[in-house]
């Protein structure tokens, strides 16, 4: 009998390093943790569009004694210029601006008795959206879409009448 149970003995245990060697289901090995994927660059910034000054429609809006300049930007959206008022007659100065953009203009005259309107070509009212005589000589309009402003210096009627003349700088930036 000691030989049977030897026997058994060494079939449990031969059984058991059979089970052990076997191989037993495992889970899979995890893929390698990956840095989380990089947002997308947000696209670019539109660039700004000024509109193409229409020289024939926006003539039409001004007074015979008035004569249209349309102003070339430098590559920052800048530009100077100067001039005379001498009487009625008077440059004014066309400004193409890009919605959400900025014309910013600073007005200095030779005497106080002249000033700067700044109008919107699209409102054919004619209304200023920056009256010199009460804003001052700084103007700053947000353009809320893009269009074309009428930079408008100008004289009072009491001078005006007179013929008298005076001169004028202007500097205009678009932002």
């Amino acid at each position: 009998m000691t030989s049977n149970r030897l026997s058994l003995t060494l079939a449990a245990a031969a059984a058991l390093a059979l089970v052990g060697c076997g191989q037993q289901a495992t889970k899979p090995a995890e893929a390698p943790a990956e840095a989380p994927a990089a947002a997308p660059a947000p696209p670019p910034a539109p660039v700004a569009v000024a509109p193409v000054v229409d020289q024939a429609a926006l003539k039409a809006l001004l007074s015979p004694d008035e004569t249209l300049e349309v102003v070339t930007l430098d590559p920052a959206g800048a530009a100077s210029v100067s001039g005379e008022v001498k009487g009625y007659k008077a440059p004014v100065y066309a400004v193409p601006v890009a919605a959400a953009q900025t014309l910013i203009v600073t007005f200095e005259p030779s005497n106080t008795n002249l000033y700067v309107n700044v109008v919107d070509s699209a409102d054919t009212s004619g209304a200023a959206v920056h009256r010199g005589e009460v804003d001052g000589p700084k103007a700053r309009v947000n353009a809320a879409k893009a269009g074309v402003y009428l930079v408008k210096p100008f004289q009072p009627r009491a001078t005006a009448r007179r013929d008298e003349a005076a001169t004028f700088k202007l500097t205009i930036a678009v932002k």
